[in-house]
C-alpha cells in the first residue's frame, strides 16, 4: 500500500508575515491586509474564488498596478517574473 501524499502547500500568509519592521514608511492594516491577500492568491496558498467577487477584483487589481520597491535596509533583490500580470 503506498503512502498518501503530504499535502505541501505553505500555509497562507498573516500581516504578521510582512509587518517585519523594514518599511521605512508606515503602511496602513488595509493595505497590509490587502498585500497578504494578494501574496496568497499569487503563491497559490489560497485559492482567488475563495473571496467574495469585490475582493476578488480588488486583489487582481492591486497585483496589476502595484509595483515592487526595496529599500536600503532590504538586502533582497526584487523579485522578477516572466509571465504577464494576470493572474486568472
Amino acid at each position: 500500500m503506498a503512502n498518501p501524499i503530504p499535502d505541501l502547500t505553505p500555509p497562507p500568509l498573516t500581516i504578521m508575515d510582512l509587518n517585519d519592521g523594514s518599511n521605512v514608511l508606515p503602511i496602513a492594516q488595509y493595505t497590509l491586509q490587502l498585500q497578504v491577500d494578494t501574496l496568497n492568491v499569487v503563491e497559490k496558498r489560497i485559492p482567488l474564488s475563495s473571496f467574495s467577487p469585490e475582493r476578488q477584483q480588488q486583489i487582481i487589481d492591486y497585483y496589476r498596478f502595484s509595483s515592487d520597491f526595496t529599500n536600503t535596509k532590504n538586502p533582497n533583490i526584487a523579485k522578477r517574473t516572466s509571465d504577464t500580470l494576470d493572474i486568472i
